[in-house]
């Protein structure tokens, strides 16, 4: 089934800023339903495929690879002299180690604690047993 207008303004919208709210209110969507037409368009069949198409169209375009672009960070990492900046490299540095997983938060922890596991069925049949003992009522009866 082919897209109807308003679902292909709904995509080029929709990949300029990756925002489905914004790219339903400016393709015409009423902006009171905008965020819940966004959501809903997004999970559609047709409308996700042609999202994908030109994502993958634009990626191809621009040769915007994982390749390229760790090639492009390590540039810059290791850029010196005219045009390059401390803050850029560092920067660079850091992207790259996040990509190979180098900065992983690790959390360690030594806990020892007391343990008690309790029966509740059995806690309240004990408890109901000397209420009925002591004279009182059963309860909800």
């Amino acid at each position: 089934m082919a897209l109807t207008e308003k679902q292909k303004r709904f995509v080029a919208e929709y990949l300029v800023d990756l925002n489905a709210t914004q790219a339903a209110i400016r393709a015409g969507y009423s902006a009171k339903t905008a965020y819940s037409q966004g959501q809903r368009l997004l999970k559609n069949v047709e409308v996700a495929k042609a999202v994908s198409q030109h994502a993958a169209s634009t990626s191809e375009k621009l040769d915007l690879s994982a390749e390229r672009v760790l090639r492009g960070l390590f540039e810059e990492a290791t850029r010196t002299g005219e045009g390059s900046s401390h803050g850029a490299r560092v920067s660079a540095w850091g992207l790259l180690g996040k990509y190979h997983s180098l900065f992983t938060d690790k959390i360690e922890a030594n806990i020892s604690a007391d343990v008690t596991v309790t029966d509740a069925r059995g806690q309240l049949e004990s408890l109901i047993a000397r209420q009925l003992a002591a004279g009182g009522q059963k309860p909800g009866a």
